[in-house]
C-alpha cells in the first residue's frame, strides 16, 4: 500500500536545513541572513548559538603541488627543505612551515606510489619505468583488420 497523504517534515530536520542556509549564506557573504534568522528563532532556536566551522582556503589546486615538486626533482636529488623552498619560491604568500610541512606529506605519497624515493636526506625521483609498448611489425600492422560487430 502507497501512501497517499503528505508526511510533515520533523522539526529537526527544518533547522539543520536553515543552519545549513545559514553557513553558506556566511561563508558566502549573501544577502538573507536576517531572514533566515528569523526562521530560527520562530521555530526555537537560537541561530548565533549554532556552531559554524570556517571553510579552510585551499593553498593549492589539485595536483599543483605534486608537480611542483616533481619539476623540483627534475633537476636532480634534493633534500627535503631544499624542495620546499623552491615551491615556497613559487608561493611566497604561504608560510614556509606550512609549505615545508605540506611538501613532505607529498613527498610520502609519491614514495607510495613509486614516483619518488629517498636515499639519506636526499630525494629523487623514483623508477619512471612503464610497461613495453607492443610494437607490430609493417606486415603485421597492414594486415590487422578488426573484427566488425555482429549486427542485432
Amino acid at each position: 500500500m502507497t501512501r497517499r497523504y503528505f508526511r510533515p517534515l520533523k522539526l529537526k530536520t527544518v533547522v539543520d536545513t536553515l543552519h545549513f542556509i545559514r553557513q553558506e549564506i556566511v561563508r558566502d557573504d549573501r544577502d538573507g541572513l536576517e531572514h533566515v534568522d528569523a526562521l530560527l528563532r520562530m521555530y526555537g532556536a537560537e541561530p548565533m548559538a549554532l556552531n559554524m566551522p570556517r571553510k579552510a582556503p585551499k593553498d593549492f589546486r589539485k595536483g599543483e603541488l605534486r608537480r611542483m615538486v616533481l619539476e623540483a626533482l627534475r633537476e636532480g636529488p634534493q633534500t627535503g627543505a631544499e624542495i620546499a623552498k623552491a615551491v615556497n619560491a613559487r608561493k611566497p604568500h604561504m608560510d614556509y612551515k606550512r609549505v615545508y610541512k605540506r611538501v613532505y606529506i607529498c613527498l610520502w605519497a609519491q614514495k607510495q606510489r613509486g614516483l619518488v624515493g629517498h636515499e639519506g636526506r636526499l630525494w629523487k625521483r623514483g623508477d619512471q619505468r612503464r610497461p613495453p609498448v607492443i610494437c607490430l611489425d609493417r606486415e603485421e600492422h597492414q594486415a590487422f583488420r578488426p573484427v566488425p560487430c555482429p549486427v542485432l
